[in-house]
């Protein structure tokens, strides 16, 4: 799992279980008119570009400008970003990578932080990308450049579900090492409970970006560290209820799958605080707690960091 997404994005997941993350608007559709045709491609053969995501799968009788129509990108940009050159030609099954979007248009509700958290980038180089200074005021309409390489991130991709449990418990506390890193602030357990699916790479070819901990419905999530809400809600595909902290050190905490949430974005919490009641909301079968420790953009394993 990831935030991400979201994830995606104020500060931004230092950009995340995310990607931080609304989801932008469909964009118009375009008939494609072709000459001796008074009308474009039948009305199910249109795909917005939010179904074609970051990818489109070549289908029979496609074409490079109507799948370019489909998507809402420009054909040229299609063609330079999967290596097409004239005339075009492509095979059934043959997978196109999206072109990278060099700008994101900001909606209602939406800051820096969450911004980056879709795109991966962090906030301040947004900002600074933009000329943007603190405290980063966004206005709806507003045009954010994206630097060179932003891609959207697909938050609900990187979410796995809980694996084989594992019957290990948190290590006692004083046996847990200090944090991983020098700066790094002190984090508690959200809650106390078996993991269920450890961080990193599985079996089966998913990713976790965090660790999943046992709970029951209504148990206590509390704040890992001290810090501040920087969003609060269930826009995130595969986290339900999902609240992300931002800590000291440019490191953010993620608390998914609760079934109420105990605090509002722009909170300060202290370390131990309840923010919200444990679920299982979003993409899991049981109740549990996806925990996530990321510093910067990148997740860390929170084995490393707990005490």
């Amino acid at each position: 799992m990831r935030v991400a997404n979201l994830i995606c994005l104020v500060a931004v997941l230092s950009a995340g279980l995310a990607a931080c993350a609304s989801t932008p608007r469909e964009p118009a559709r375009v008939e494609n008119r072709y000459p001796g045709s008074s009308s474009g491609p039948s009305a199910s053969s249109r795909i917005s570009r939010v179904e074609c995501g970051n990818a489109y799968t070549v289908r029979r009788g496609d074409t490079l400008s109507e799948i370019a129509v489909r998507c809402g990108v420009e054909m040229e940009a299609l063609a330079s970003a999967n290596s097409l050159y004239r005339p075009y030609a492509l095979n059934v099954g043959q997978v196109l990578s999206m072109p990278r979007p060099a700008v994101h248009v900001v909606q209602r509700g939406e800051n820096l932080y969450r911004i980056g958290l879709r795109y991966d980038v962090p906030f301040q180089q947004l900002a600074a990308h933009n000329g943007i200074r603190p405290p980063y005021s966004l206005e709806v309409g507003q045009q954010i450049r994206l630097p060179q390489g932003a891609t959207v991130v697909n938050l609900a991709s990187r979410d796995n579900r809980a694996g084989s449990a594992s019957t290990a418990r948190p290590p006692a506390r004083e046996n847990r090492p200090p944090p991983a890193q020098a700066g790094a602030p002190g984090f508690d357990w959200p809650i106390r409970g078996s993991v269920l699916s450890s961080f990193g790479r599985k079996p089966d070819g998913g990713r976790n970006d965090g660790i999943n901990i046992e709970a029951r419905t209504g148990d206590s999530v509390r704040a890992a560290a001290a810090g501040q809400v920087v969003y609060a809600g269930s826009e995130l595909a595969g986290y339900g209820q999902l609240v992300l902290l931002r800590h000291s050190g440019g490191f953010v905490t993620a608390y998914a799958h609760n079934s109420r949430l105990l605090v509002r974005e722009g909170d300060q919490v202290s370390q131990g605080q309840i923010i919200a009641e444990a679920g299982d909301t979003g993409s899991v079968d049981r109740p549990q707690v996806h925990f996530e420790i990321r510093n910067g953009v990148n997740p860390v394993d929170p084995m490393s960091y707990l005490r």
